[in-house]
């Protein structure tokens, strides 16, 4: 109805619906009319939106229109776009007005110029003196004018009136503005000054802005600008680009939780209030409804007044988002214009409620109409996860679309060194190298505040005595570093610290009130494990909150594995026949090594979970030592702390797009991803080899002689032993690695020390490794190479029928045999070539011809006949 009337302003009679659409955005109605004097026939398309109408929708209509005008070139087409077409689609209207007759586009503004020319509208001077956001109302009862009354200090809301051109406005008008559009303020008809009793008293919400840290290592707060680290590449294009803008925009900050987003703001504040402007960072925790919005821009136009950046017009008003637009496009701004920067942080918080978030989109495209150097900022994380079904995530996608967004990445090399510098500093002396490394080890997740928080809790050891020997022997990780947080509360002290992290962010208006007005919140506020942010409380990082909620931490472990269990394993099993506890000058003396050597053992092995960190001794946990399957249980441990750790989701990430990985590669990922530990490209692939033979001891994956491939249920082969069984070699090679000699003599040895002899020092070394490789030898719990249950003897002499049988086991070793039984005189060089490519290695000629000389070797023990050819005399 209401659009036929419009369009009867401009000649067009009997309008005929063709579609009437309601969708998420608004309302949608397609017309087609034709005019009463020229005949000529109109298309039209109306769109009512809650925000502007954008370009797609407008370049479709034009499609449609350019269609119907190739077949009748009289035709005229109307695009109406309720409340207005925003910046980008005005200009293609725009444009398409001046190049295709017969269009024509109408947002609010005109349609009000066309019903006040019609004299549909009352007289706007009707209404009251000081006022702002003018409104029509169109329903079955007609067309009235709304506009909020405003007090005459303050600019705000006091009050709306409504008034209509011939009547008194109906009862049901005055109810839709108070349901819809009165905020809880009362609604008068003009010249009626008794007034209804207001729905709601409102008050002002609270805007409380984010300060920072007092610190270097104050984890609780994001870093103020003097203790801000790095991305000074990032900082210094967004302070340009905040400078020096002629239109107002804004900006989406973007990046996971813990990686600095409120600290970047911070910085970017201080960057604007250097250049003359004025910035404010507002935490939107305690944004409850959507007049946190004008209240918020309020607060940063009046400190703008206050600073001289901008003067305010006459008619000033601060009732509502576009009365706040509107005062902006008016005001007098300084020559050269100085920048406004206003910063929503905690913005995840927002999204909790749809209405809010709109008000919050609608700021974002309402402010691009200001030409001025205003930029609004909107900081979230992008690993929230659990939201509810009402998330709003296409409201929070228009607001990224209307935005420059920029993407923080985590803190690399340089801030950690950075970050390490200042921590020696405050500290008064160098760290421990162990405990630099360790630092700079967990911190390649780039997160500045987890580092913060190590810092803290190296700084207070380090008051009470605890020496950095001591602590870079301690496994440093969140979840130690959370539960000693709570290992020194009170059970009382716990039970509401949990209860705030339930309903977090909470009202203090909600907590029972003893807890409000307790000591104990006050001593979880002094303590800073819980903040104050306006009138709600919170737990002070959201990882925190996880881990009180459901004992999870976020967080990977990412140490780097750099010791394979070899090592790991002859010192477990000293540890073992000690009793599970030996001094570390007693194990080194057992292995005949250093106490550095030790160390570097038990390392892994402490962040394993397997030994705990003691003064100059390594103990084996008491769980594990008591087992009564000691090895299961510590492959059990092993394998947890695996499962947590970012090398192994890097690796089964790996692993669910290729069948096998390489070494090389999985250490080309792994430099890429510890970008804070400096190591060369090989030190990488010593890396990747060791933690690859750790996730193999722990079942995660099989090692394969190119890579490593994932585990299968007909994966039945033993996996490797720490207290006993298989002898842990350094280097995994194909076998075989040496003629058979020193083997067999070894093996010879072993079943009868005093009849034969051990092979030489040299000898030994390769004799081991096949050996171990064919599972022909075992270690005791004494460290001692002993002879396997796989026996090749048969009457004092190794069997070479039963030696075949094992030795077949290895890969390509059947196929091998095989081409030697029919081609007795094959060539070293073409069975190293043919073997070669069996194992899909990659080998120089010289390996290949070794490879070849070794297997015809092992073919004679195994009782394979094999003859010299008069053109290769290399056998």
């Amino acid at each position: 109805m209401f659009i036929a009337k419009l369009l009867a302003t401009q000649g067009y009679g009997d309008p005929h619906p063709e579609n009437l659409n309601f969708t998420s955005e608004g309302i949608e109605l397609d017309v087609q009319a034709r005019h009463t004097v020229t005949n000529e026939q109109l298309i039209c398309e109306c769109k009512a939106y809650s925000s502007n109408v954008r370009v797609p929708l407008l370049t479709s209509f034009l499609g449609k229109f350019a269609l119907a005008r190739a077949d009748d070139d009289r035709i005229h087409g109307l695009f109406i776009a309720l409340p207005r077409l925003t910046p980008e689609a005005k200009e293609k209207a725009d444009a398409a007005q001046a190049k295709l007759p017969g269009f024509r586009y109408l947002g609010s503004y005109e349609i009000c110029q066309l019903l006040q020319a019609a004299n549909v509208l009352p007289s706007w001077d009707e209404g009251p003196e000081i006022r702002s956001d003018p409104t029509v109302i169109v329903t079955e009862h007609g067309v009235v004018l709304a506009a909020c009354e405003l007090d005459s200090q303050t600019r705000r809301a006091s009050r709306w009136v409504t008034w209509t051109r011939t009547q008194d406005v109906p009862a049901p008008v005055v109810r839709l503005i108070e349901r819809h559009l009165s905020k809880g303020l009362p609604v008068v008809r003009a010249g009626h000054e008794a007034g209804a009793v207001p729905i709601r008293v409102p008050s002002l919400p609270k805007i409380v802005e984010v300060q920072g840290s007092t610190s270097d290592f104050e984890y609780q707060l994001p870093a103020a600008p003097e203790f801000f680290i790095g991305r000074k590449i990032l900082a210094q294009s967004l302070l340009e680009k905040l400078r020096d803008r002629d239109t107002a925009g804004s900006i989406v900050i973007n990046a996971k939780s813990g990686w600095g987003k409120s600290s970047l703001v911070l910085h970017l504040q201080k960057g604007i209030e250097k250049a003359g402007g004025v910035g404010i960072v507002i935490d939107s925790r305690t944004a409850e409804r959507s007049e946190f919005v004008p209240a918020a821009m309020e607060r940063i136009i009046r400190k703008a007044v206050e600073r001289k950046v901008l003067e305010l017009p006459p008619q000033a008003a601060f009732s509502s988002l576009q009365s706040i637009v509107e005062t902006l496009k008016r005001a007098t701004w300084t020559s050269p214009a100085r920048p406004i920067f206003l910063a929503f942080d905690q913005f995840e918080n927002v999204f909790r409620d749809s209405d809010l978030t709109r008000e919050f989109r609608d700021l974002a495209f309402l402010i691009r109409e200001i030409n001025a150097p205003l930029t609004i900022s909107f900081s979230w994380k992008t690993d929230v996860v659990a939201w509810t079904e009402g998330y709003p995530f296409g409201l929070r996608n228009d607001i990224r679309d209307a935005s420059l967004v920029s993407i923080l990445e985590p803190f690399g090399p340089r801030e950690v060194e950075a970050l390490l510098r200042r921590l020696e500093k405050s500290l008064g002396s160098k760290l421990n190298r162990d405990l630099r490394q360790r630092l700079r080890e967990y911190n390649s997740q780039g997160l500045p505040w987890l580092f913060k928080k190590f810092g803290a809790h190296i700084l207070a050891e380090v008051d009470r005595g605890v020496t950095q020997d001591d602590l870079a022997k301690q496994a440093l990780n969140a979840r130690g570093l959370f539960e000693s947080d709570l290992a020194r509360l009170s059970p009382s002290e716990q039970a509401v610290l949990r209860t705030v992290a339930q309903a977090a962010p909470v009202a203090i208006s909600d907590l029972d009130y003893d807890v409000a007005t307790g000591a104990v919140l006050d001593s979880l506020l002094h303590q800073r494990l819980v903040v104050q942010v306006g009138h709600t409380i919170d737990v002070y990082w959201d990882t925190f909150r996880d881990y009180l909620n459901n004992g999870s931490v976020a967080i990977e472990d990412s140490y780097v594995v750099r010791y394979a269990p070899l090592g790991a394993g002859r010192l477990l099993r000293v540890v073992v026949a000690e009793g599970g506890s030996v001094s570390v000058p007693d194990a080194a003396a057992r292995l005949d090594t250093t106490a550095t050597v030790v160390f570097n053992y038990s390392r892994e092995l402490r962040q394993f979970g397997v030994l705990s960190a003691e003064s100059n001794r390594v103990t084996l946990e008491p769980d594990l030592l008591d087992s009564p399957d000691r090895e299961e249980a510590i492959r059990a441990r092993v394998s947890q702390a695996l499962r947590r750790h970012k090398m192994y989701k890097l690796a089964a990430d790996m692993l669910t797009r290729e069948d096998i990985v390489s070494i090389p590669q999985f250490a080309a990922v792994l430099a890429a991803e510890f970008r804070a530990v400096a190591a060369k490209s090989d030190s990488w692939v010593t890396y990747a080899r060791s933690f690859c033979q750790w996730m193999e001891y722990a079942g995660l994956v099989r090692l394969l002689a190119n890579g490593m491939t994932r585990m299968t249920e007909s994966d039945s082969e033993p996996l490797g032993r720490l207290l006993s069984g298989a002898v842990p070699v350094r280097v995994r090679s194909p076998f075989p690695g040496a003629n058979p000699g020193p083997a067999l003599q070894l093996l010879l040895h072993l079943s009868d020390p005093a009849g034969h002899t051990r092979p030489s020092k040299n000898g030994f070394a390769t004799a081991v490794r096949d050996l171990t490789a064919l599972g022909l030898v075992d270690t005791d719990e004494g460290e001692r190479i002993v002879l396997s249950g796989n026996s090749v003897f048969s009457h004092g002499a190794v069997e070479p029928g039963r030696l075949r049988e094992i030795v077949e086991r290895q890969r390509g070793m059947r196929e091998a045999f095989a081409a030697l039984e029919s081609n007795p005189g094959l060539s070293p060089l073409s069975l190293g070539i043919a073997h070669r490519d069996a194992l899909g290695a990659e080998w120089a000629e010289s390996t290949m011809l070794s490879a070849g000389k070794f297997i015809r070797a092992w073919a004679r023990a195994c009782g394979i006949s094999t003859q010299l050819r008069t053109t290769d005399r290399q056998d």
